[in-house]
Order: structure tokens, then sequence, then C-alpha cells
């Protein structure tokens, strides 16, 4: 399902786009099939029968549309961790090379603050388009050579370098876990169902034979607030790099202008 063109719409105009659109169908909907209802029930009054349906399926899509959105929003905060904790280690690195004396130190402090400044300003930007790309590893493999080529002469430059090398295998653990969640969504079949539970709930509460079209027409309304703004949020955090709710490079950012410049 393709609706990435909504993460380039600034915040503000993209929840109008979706909660709008929403709530207007579901209003507008009162509208085309009040005439049919009106001719179908004869002038039975059925509302408490449609209620109680509307009950069950509420039951169940409200607690399928709640459980996705806080699913949703538990992975957008994971990968969130994901990026804090890979420039916490990248931080932690770049201090235990800075320890080992020079020229192996300077060289290895040179290529992981390029390796930084990559992911500033070369991966990020790809991220928030979601696109994932390999020139990070050309870059850590390089530190990495030049790391594994250092020989440890005392007993403090021994400890410093089984540090730098197991801060190193973190960092690439951590790293390859962010590129994991840059492609990450919920599948077409998911989508394909929330729409169709949001559908049948208005058609269900389109049935309602309201004397007062003012009324009816609040009532769905807020039902169709209410609807649009799960999805939206739902939306937002499916893929959290993409759009202007979306996790920044600042953690790294932190990291470079503090240490590497």
């Amino acid at each position: 399902m393709d609706y990435f063109w909504i993460y380039d719409i600034p915040l503000f105009y993209s929840f109008l786009l979706v909660v709008g659109s929403i709530t207007l169908f579901s209003i507008g909907g009162i509208f085309i099939t009040k005439p049919f209802i009106a001719r179908w029930w004869e002038g039975h009054d059925n509302n408490d029968q449609i209620a109680f349906y509307l009950s069950a399926i509420g039951v169940f899509y409200g607690i399928t549309l709640g459980l996705l959105a806080a699913g949703i929003w538990q992975n957008f905060e994971d990968a969130d961790d994901k990026v804090t904790t890979e420039a916490s280690s990248i931080a932690s690195l770049y201090r235990n090379v800075s320890s080992l004396p020079d020229p192996k130190g300077a060289a290895l402090k040179e290529k992981l603050a390029t390796y930084t400044h990559y992911v500033i300003h070369g991966a990020w930007p790809l991220h928030q388009q979601g696109i994932t790309v390999t020139d990070g590893t050309r870059l850590l493999n390089a530190f990495q050579n030049e790391l594994y080529t250092f020989e440890p002469k005392t007993q403090r430059e021994m400890a410093l370098f089984q540090e730098a090398i197991h801060q190193y295998s973190k960092t690439i653990e951590y790293r390859r876990q962010r590129l994991s969640s840059v492609e990450s969504g919920m599948p077409d079949i998911v989508w394909l169902v929330i729409l169709i539970g949001g559908l049948v709930t208005l058609v269900v509460c389109w049935m309602f034979n309201i004397p007062s079209i003012k009324l009816h027409v609040i009532l769905n309304g807020l039902i169709g607030v209410t609807i649009g703004s799960l999805i939206y949020l739902i939306l937002m955090c499916d893929y959290p790099f993409r759009g202007s709710l979306s996790i920044s490079a600042d953690a790294y950012i932190q990291v470079y202008e503090q240490l590497m410049k």
C-alpha cells in the first residue's frame, strides 16, 4: 500500500487530511443513506438492534485498533532507543580509541568521526525516505581494519584494545538493529483489516434512524474523529524514520559535536 507521500506533508496538514477525510466520509454517509434507511425500515424503530451489533463490532474493532496503536508506538520507542544506544556506543568507542597511542589512536578517531558524520549527513536523509544504504559498512570496515592492526605493548594498551573491540562489536549490532527499523512497517493485509473494520463501523452507524439530523451528524463526526485519530497515529508511527513525527539524528549530532569536532 503506497501511502508514503503522506510523510512529505507537514504534521498539522497531514493530520487534517487524514482525520478530516475520515470524518467527512463518516458524516457524508448519513446524507447518502438516510433516504434508503427510512424506506428500508418502513417506519420501524430498529435502533436497539443496531446498537447491539454496533457495540459488538465496536468492541472487537476498538480493541484491535487500540492494540495496534499501542504496538506501533512501542515499536517507535524501541527504534528510538536503538538509535540512542548506538550513539552512546559510538561515544564509548571513541573515548576508548582516544586513549590509544598515536598515530594509531588519531587514525581511529578520524575514521570513527568520518563514520558518524556520514550517519548524520549521508544515511539519515535517506532513512527519512525509507532507504537503507551500505556505505556505512565500508567506513566501519576501514575502522575495523585499522583497529585490528594495532599491537598492544603494555597491559594498559591490551585492556584498552580489548574494550575497543568489545565496543566496536556492540556498535555493529546496534547499527544492524537501526537499519532493520528503517524499512519496518505493517503488512498491507493489516492495513486492509483496519480500513475494512473502520468502514463496517461507519456503515452500521449510518443505519440508525435518528430523527434529529444534527444529532446524527455530531455523533458520527465524533466517531469519525476518533477512528481517524487512531489511524493517523498508527500511520505516523508505522515507519519511525519517516515524516514529521520521526526519529531524529540528534543523538549522533550531540556525540559528534561534543567529542569529535
